[in-house]
């Protein structure tokens, strides 16, 4: 990784760098402290609720099979909340946060299968705690079943929007962080 930076430097010295984390981008990585740059992590958590039914994650991925819920009770009866969101989120990355490394939520989203409410519900929770300590982020994406235009949800009141079918209540409330 040394060498990469060093190189990249050497090209472009205000490059900005941005590493993704270990474990999908869930974890921490402390080797980059001194290298000047941007961590990225992920924001799917709890997937019972980011990727309900969704069928590319293992099924012992998921916290519960139920129909998520926000605050949602998992299978071990533990509770996910704002609070535990932060455990989760942002004590993961203290050492880094404390070291002035800053952090990018390099993807993140509600898969469509999820209902409304419980996806604006995270969705806040999230945001909030992510504006708290000054993370960027970036959704998944815009458009598609994780994104605010044409995400084909069952439960949303549409909007034309240049012949796209936008999620008005979604594009506020990220518009509000």
């Amino acid at each position: 990784m040394k060498t990469l930076v060093t190189a990249i430097r050497e090209e472009d010295p205000n490059r900005l760098i941005f590493a993704d984390g270990m474990d999908i981008g869930q974890l921490a990585v402390l080797g980059i402290v001194d290298l000047g740059l941007v961590q990225s992590t992920r924001g799917y958590k709890p997937k019972a609720v980011t990727h309900y039914t969704a069928s590319w994650v293992p099924k012992g991925e998921f916290e519960t099979m139920n129909p998520p819920a926000w605050p949602l009770k998992d299978d071990q009866g533990q509770t996910w909340d704002r609070d535990r969101l932060r455990r989760e989120y942002i004590d993961t990355y203290r050492a880094l946060i404390d070291k002035g490394v800053q952090i990018h939520v390099g993807e993140w989203g509600c898969f469509n299968q999820t209902p409304h409410a419980v996806t604006l519900a995270w969705m806040e929770d999230c945001l909030s705690l992510w504006k708290e300590v000054g993370w960027g982020n970036a959704m998944w994406n815009f458009r598609g079943a994780f994104g605010v235009l044409d995400s084909e949800r069952q439960d949303v009141q549409y909007e034309d929007f240049k012949g796209h079918m936008l999620d008005r209540k979604m594009l506020e409330l990220i518009r509000r962080f």
